[in-house]
């Protein structure tokens, strides 16, 4: 008979805080009425007038109601997870402030009057970084199974079904990469706490001739000195 470790929780698998909803609810709506600010960005106007904030602000801004719309699909919801479970600094403070040189490199291969506009790239940061953190931290799954999920996901949310020339495929790209990246600096930084967040019951793993109902043997509890023999 021996001791036998039952997965119980980790840090993804708690509810939410509520406290994500309203960060959540403002970034939409700045995403929303950031067209009206009309801060684009452009090679020109970036590196030929030196006007670098602009690498943020058109973060803000979209081409149209479907542009926005689309982002929005994906935006809201990984807003959401990010705030609820890593806090605000990881998101939207560390999203943003990537996406924002995600730009900048973009900026620099795209012909000088040519604009960049759209948060498509932090989006692609923040699904990545969320695939990659729970890729590290749901560990209930082999490394394998967690790692087809992971690309499976990828693939469903991420890889266009058809190519459109206005589309920058780059800053996708980039923002992918840049968000694995971001997940796993996060995860080094964190990993104590996310381990500590892991908790396990011990119960025994009974013989099968072994009744609990005629035996009155409760399995709840670990034993100390059984722990030797545990089975993960």
């Amino acid at each position: 008979m021996k001791l036998k470790k039952v997965f119980r929780e980790n840090w993804l698998t708690r509810k939410p805080v509520r406290e994500g909803l309203v960060p959540t609810g403002i970034l939409v709506f700045l995403l929303v009425f950031g067209r009206l600010a009309e801060f684009p960005a452009s090679g020109d106007l970036v590196y030929g007038k030196g006007e670098y904030w602009r690498a943020w602000t058109t973060l803000f801004v979209h081409a149209g109601p479907g542009h926005l719309l689309s982002n929005l699909f994906l935006f809201a919801p990984f807003a959401y997870a990010l705030i609820s479970y890593f806090g605000l600094f990881f998101f939207p403070f560390v999203g943003f402030f990537v996406g924002g040189l995600v730009n900048l490199a973009v900026l620099k291969s795209m012909p000088g009057p040519v604009l960049l506009v759209g948060v498509s790239g932090v989006v692609y940061w923040m699904g990545a970084a969320w695939i990659t953190l729970a890729f590290l931290i749901d560990r209930r799954d082999k490394l394998v199974t967690r790692l087809m999920k992971g690309v499976g996901v990828s693939m469903l949310l991420f890889l266009p079904d058809t190519y459109r020339p206005e589309v920058s495929y780059l800053t996708h790209l980039l923002g992918y990469v840049a968000g694995v990246t971001s997940g796993l600096v996060y995860y080094a930084v964190l990993y104590r706490a996310f381990h500590r967040a892991e908790k396990y019951d011990y119960r025994y793993d009974f013989d099968a001739h072994w009744d609990p109902r005629i035996n009155g043997y409760s399995a709840e509890l670990p034993v100390e000195d059984a722990i030797s023999n545990l089975e993960s």
